[in-house]
């Protein structure tokens, strides 16, 4: 019985280290892209793939979020790409900068460019209507980007954070069961 409490432990270990090693891969995404949000436009290339657009700036500070959207057309074709909402939006942060994922969409090789339009979605524009009560300040977009980078699934990252709680409990449940048998 021993052994199977320290196998525990092993497998344990084991799924803790691969579920740490995964969320920085997952959060640390390839830039491809990045425009200011005082130019209106800009054009860049993408190979096949999945991308989402991050909104990256100054913390603690008013964002253009519901104050700008997007629009992506490819430049060969002339059809708009079609953006998906990030449910649950993935954020990184350092002490000054922070970016957050608004958007993902497929796309396949080729020229793209990325415009900014005055429409944002309802719930971002609801979320912006509520930034303008709390601060009067405007938007200063000079401290703020668009950033097109590769596209992580969400559920991925559930995956790890799920293989950190399952190999912490499986680690402590192999020791508590190995020291009572000492």
């Amino acid at each position: 019985m021993q052994y199977l409490y320290f196998l525990l432990m092993v497998v344990g270990i084991i799924l803790l280290i691969i579920g740490v090693k995964t969320i920085p891969r997952l959060i640390n995404t390839k830039l491809l892209y990045e425009m200011p949000c005082v130019d209106k436009e800009g054009a860049f290339f993408l190979p096949k793939g999945m991308y989402g657009i991050w909104l990256s700036g100054k913390l603690f500070s008013k964002s253009p979020i519901g104050k700008i959207g997007f629009k992506i057309t490819n430049q060969q074709t002339g059809r708009t790409v079609p953006l998906s909402i990030s449910i649950l939006k993935t954020s990184s942060s350092g002490f000054t900068k922070g970016r957050m994922e608004l958007y993902w969409f497929q796309a396949e090789e080729g020229n793209y460019l990325l415009s900014l339009t005055d429409e944002g979605n309802i719930i971002e524009k609801a979320e912006a209507a509520i930034a303008d009560i709390m601060s009067k300040k405007p938007v200063d977009y000079r401290q703020f980007s668009v950033q097109i980078r590769e596209h992580r699934s969400v559920f991925i990252f559930l995956l790890a954070i799920l293989e950190i709680v399952l190999g912490m409990t499986m680690m402590k449940f192999g020791i508590i069961h190995l020291v009572a048998f000492l």
